[in-house]
């Protein structure tokens, strides 16, 4: 499946393949993850930080992507405010192969204070912690494998006034936090709307919206990204600006641990 959270989504609009009668769950999510990408993307973006006691921590971020073919690799840069400037995290999420098999993504997360990088595994307790304080973990920064879930088709639903079809996604592995969530695609478009998250007592977690739709050479794209922890009380929003897809000039060092270290990515 696509990257829950669409830091770097832009899902073209498709058509669609099969009747409705037809598709199943595994059709619905396959043809999400089809669905054809930027070769490039960059973007600014706002993340708002809402504690239980209601006050609010803002940070500023840079975001960029390419698409290698057989690895697409991504950065986030924060630029503001003063203690957490320089921060950057650096992913590889890799394609599955005509057999369905994908190599774990390769993860490292800069620390300019320590002056220090370390790696971030892709799978465990280590992935599904917070993401810099947020309600985002850092497996919903990079993209869920589509051969480690099995999917049921539960029915439709209108969110915000969009028929979508209802998913319910359960890991394979069963070890996660968050073993089950279940998800709201578009009929007509494929894209996600909302995501719900079960921890494993299948109680309800996190809520996922995406709203704020722009289309940008022909890919429409969520600019606003609000993950709600219901259990805590808290949410975190990520409002996405200035979006440029299939920027020619994009430089291949951005995603280097290098460029994060020397402070490159501006």
């Amino acid at each position: 499946m696509k990257k829950i959270v669409l830091l770097f989504a832009a899902l073209f609009l498709g058509t669609v393949a099969f009747t409705a009668q037809s598709l199943t769950g595994y059709d619905i999510m396959k043809k999400v993850h089809d669905v054809p990408e930027p070769k490039t993307s960059s973007s600014t973006a706002t993340l708002t930080i809402h504690s239980k006691k209601g006050s609010d921590r803002v940070r500023e971020v840079i975001m960029k992507s390419k698409d290698y073919g057989d690895v697409k690799k991504e950065v986030i840069v924060f630029t503001t405010p003063k203690d957490v400037a320089g921060t950057g995290y650096l992913m590889f999420n890799y394609k599955e192969d005509a057999k369905g098999n994908t190599k774990d993504s390769d993860n490292w997360l800069y620390l300019p204070a320590m002056k220090k990088t370390r790696r971030i595994a892709s799978s465990g307790s280590e992935s599904e912690g917070s993401f810099m304080g947020t309600d985002f973990t850092y497996q919903d920064m990079g993209e869920r494998s589509l051969s480690k879930y099995d999917y049921k088709l539960l029915g439709e639903e209108n969110v915000d006034g969009t028929a979508c079809y209802k998913i319910e996604c359960i890991s394979k592995a069963h070890t996660e936090k968050d073993p089950r969530y279940i998800t709201y695609i578009g009929k007509t478009d494929y894209i996600m709307r909302k995501c719900e998250f079960y921890d494993r007592q299948n109680q309800l977690h996190r809520v996922l919206t995406c709203t704020d739709f722009t289309t940008i050479k022909g890919f429409t794209t969520a600019q606003k990204m609000k993950m709600e922890n219901v259990q805590t009380g808290t949410w975190s929003l990520i409002e996405t600006k200035d979006i440029v897809y299939n920027a020619t000039d994009m430089d291949d060092s951005f995603f280097t641990v290098a460029a994060l270290e020397k402070g490159r990515i501006r």
